[in-house]
């Protein structure tokens, strides 16, 4: 009788740990959001030459469900810096990551 419940319960804690594992950590997981905007922005505009999110300002919303069709796991959203010809802007971002394996789906940034 022992054996069985500590099963369930091993079975039901890894049945939660999922989308607490969405991603190996919050830093994964921005380096994705700044990678995947370096190429959209890029594609946007030739002189664009960086964007870095600002560490110390970010908000991170764990998020399961679906964007369309696509599965989402954490929003991030904050401040980033976006450099293209000319001086560095301050902007805001919001990132939607689809988890570990997958990474960020789509960035997108407003001006501050």
């Amino acid at each position: 009788m022992g054996v069985k419940p500590a099963l369930a319960t091993l079975l039901c804690a890894l049945c939660i740990a999922p989308p607490a594992l969405a991603q190996k950590s919050t830093e994964d997981g921005l380096r994705d959001c700044e990678k995947l905007a370096a190429v959209n922005f890029k594609q946007e505009n030739r002189a664009f030459k960086k964007f870095a999110i600002e560490r110390a300002d970010i908000n991170e919303d764990v998020y399961t469900g679906k964007v369309g069709t696509q599965p989402v796991t954490t929003v991030y959203h904050g401040n980033a810096v976006y450099q293209a010809s000319g001086e560095p802007t301050n902007v805001r971002f919001i990132c939607l990551h689809a988890g570990v394996g997958k990474g960020a789906v789509f960035v997108y940034m407003m001006l501050r």
